[in-house]
């Protein structure tokens, strides 16, 4: 079983009753298997400054602005035929509508995800426009990709004989930036709530944790979600700390940002596959005459892509050098 399944409380249900009655209440987790603080904070501890960065971010995006306003801002609500619909033109367009089945099940977790051969999309469907069109950048412009790239490298399962980084930080950081690309409004707003909340919940308790979100989040049941992810892993919640994950997201999207600038935001060489951006130039490198299967949203407009990503880091502040963390992810725990 993996980490994510082994972090998910045997007792959710009966202690998510128990908060709802109570919001003051602590809830008081049981795991199949005891997880050590080493396994909750294995994706680093909060930067300050990092953190500063998220706040900042948050202020200026809900200066006069609530959630409901936030949302709205992505376009009217599309149908299930709508996403359905897109999503395959779109596969089809980079000619992957035979690598991949759209699934639909309310039982899923996350909204969309994809993996090898599937893109799950959770029921009820509940994507804006320029959210749905955010998606499908995210998961199939940038995940399935740079995945499909990589299983054609001399490095592929291969990464620790060629000392390859973790890629975590750069394939997430770089999926949220062009999630960003299709939205009018290009706050960070998403990742900058979750990598706050990590921070917080690192000195509060679930019930504290939950009250600051309402801040953010007025939907109960996804102030609900955003405080699990933080708590997950600690049997007494009243306790600070938690799983930190989710800081990658967010510092993935400043440091991968920060890199395209530097490059001329031209993303070829991160999509010879999953790998971190300091490796980017080593696996053009080991295959020279490789040419990427890249997104149609920076082929056919490269100049528009560099604006896009322009604006995405003015709005959000990203060219701040001093924040990123070079080598935070040892070669050592590289994944393939």
């Amino acid at each position: 079983m993996s980490l994510i399944t082994d972090l998910i409380p045997t007792n959710l249900n009966e202690e998510k009753e128990k908060f709802f009655n109570d919001n003051t209440y602590n809830p008081q987790f049981i795991f199949e298997k005891e997880i050590s603080q080493q396994k909750l904070s294995e994706h680093g501890l909060p930067n300050e400054q990092y953190s500063e960065l998220s706040k900042h971010i948050l202020e200026k995006t809900y200066f006069g602005r609530n959630e409901d306003d936030l949302f709205m801002m992505e376009g009217p609500l599309v149908s299930q035929s709508y996403v359905d619909k897109a999503i395959k033109t779109f596969l089809h367009m980079h000619q992957l509508h035979k690598k991949f089945n759209v699934t639909w099940s309310s039982s899923f977790v996350s909204r969309a995800s994809i993996n090898n051969e599937t893109l799950k999309l959770r029921l009820p469907v509940d994507f804006r426009k320029e959210g749905l069109i955010g998606t499908m950048y995210h998961e199939i412009g940038t995940h399935a990709l740079r995945n499909i790239n990589y299983k054609q490298q001399p490095w592929f399962k291969r990464k620790k004989k060629f000392r390859f980084s973790n890629y975590l930080n750069t394939e997430e950081g770089l999926a949220s930036l062009h999630s960003l690309i299709p939205h009018t409004y290009k706050s960070a707003f998403i990742s900058a709530i979750r990598h706050f909340a990590v921070s917080y919940a690192q000195k509060s308790s679930f019930a504290e944790t939950w009250k600051m979100l309402g801040k953010y989040i007025q939907d109960p049941q996804r102030r609900w979600m955003v405080t699990l992810r933080q708590k997950r892993g600690l049997t007494d919640t009243s306790k600070p700390g938690g799983f930190t994950k989710d800081l990658v997201y967010f510092e993935g999207m400043v440091e991968t940002w920060n890199w395209l600038k530097d490059h001329n935001f031209d993303i070829t060489n991160l999509y010879f596959g999953k790998m971190a951006k300091e490796d980017a130039d080593l696996s053009a490198e080991l295959n020279p005459n490789f040419t990427p299967k890249l997104p149609s949203f920076f082929t056919l407009d490269r100049k528009k892509y560099a604006n896009d990503m322009n604006k995405i880091g003015e709005f959000n502040g990203f060219e701040q050098k001093d924040l990123t963390r070079e080598g935070s992810y040892s070669k050592i725990n590289c994944k393939n």
